[in-house]
């Protein structure tokens, strides 16, 4: 698990880079801080699959991903993966940028929050979206 981590620039708890596949289960950020995806930032990587993760109160100081930023990579699948109270300007839970198809599947969003678009997620420029037993309140 991951708590009260801090980045100066991107992944507050985890940043992956120019990567193969990620793949987490069971995973927890909890009040983590960056400038660009607060818990988790993924960037030119290949398929990124969670499976019952969860994002707390994790923030984006300057930009998007307040929970999770994935840009130009690969596929992205979360399953049982859950944000809450997450913030950010753009994709207060969960940004997804240039990249493959995004499948969620009973992925929920509690009280995430952006300053110009996307609250609980904004996907911007990518595949398909294929939302399965998905909640956002």
């Amino acid at each position: 698990s991951f708590s009260e981590c801090t980045a100066a620039q991107s992944g507050g708890g985890m940043n992956v880079q120019n990567s193969g596949d990620v793949s987490l289960e069971g995973a927890s950020f909890s009040e983590c801080t960056a400038d660009y995806g607060g818990g988790m930032y993924v960037w030119r990587s290949g398929d990124v699959s969670l499976e019952r993760a969860s994002f707390s109160k994790c923030t984006a100081l300057v930009d998007e991903g307040g929970g999770m930023y994935v840009g130009a990579s690969g596929d992205v699948s979360l399953k049982g993966t859950s944000f809450s109270e997450c913030t950010a300007d753009y994709g207060g839970g969960m940004y997804v940028w240039r990249s493959g198809d995004v499948s969620l599947e009973r992925a929920s969003f509690s009280k995430c929050t952006a300053a110009y678009s996307g609250g609980g997620m904004e996907v911007y420029i990518s595949g398909d979206v294929a939302l399965d037993g998905a909640s956002f309140s």
